[in-house]
């Protein structure tokens, strides 16, 4: 196993780790019904990022952001939310500290609908900003895995998937 993961790496290991591009995963803390964890999301974003991980060279990992937009999401307890200008406001924070260390490849894996329109604003101001930065984001892994995974994984939401 590769030490891509900034959770575990010690700073000798970040500092010799060339690494050039990070990964950061965004989820959330919602219900997903009586069978799956509450930080489904999170732990989704997170896991397949460090699968990424395995096969993209000096590749970092960040530690995700486990609290997402989940205001539609609030009758179902016990879900927790941010609002919307607060989540941009930390992916803001967060994306110009790894710039600051000079990262200039970002790429942004969402594991939570509510998400996705403060990961494209945050990105979007961290452009205008920092026009040498590049940043992707995978917004909806779910739409991608519903295609590629067998007839019938996701049986709700158009074969989307949710919290079954």
């Amino acid at each position: 196993m590769k030490d891509f993961d900034l959770y575990y790496i010690n700073g000798h290991k970040y500092l010799t780790g060339k690494f050039d591009k990070v990964i950061l995963p965004v989820g959330s803390i919602e219900r997903h019904g009586d069978h799956l964890p509450i930080g489904t999301d999170t732990m989704v974003a997170y896991e397949l990022s460090k699968l990424v991980a395995e096969e993209v060279d000096n590749l970092l990992v960040l530690p995700p952001i486990t609290y997402g937009v989940s205001g539609h999401y609030a009758s179902f307890a016990p879900t927790l939310s941010l609002e919307a200008d607060t989540m941009i406001r930390i992916l803001e924070d967060v994306l110009e500290s790894v710039i600051r260390h000079g990262f200039e490849k970002i790429i942004i894996f969402n594991g939570h609908d509510g998400n996705i329109s403060p990961i494209e604003i945050a990105s979007r101001n961290m452009k205008v900003l920092y026009p040498e930065v590049k940043i992707a984001v995978q917004n909806a892994w779910w739409v991608t895995a519903g295609k590629l995974l067998p007839p019938g994984t996701f049986e709700v939401w158009n074969g989307l998937g949710h919290a079954g």
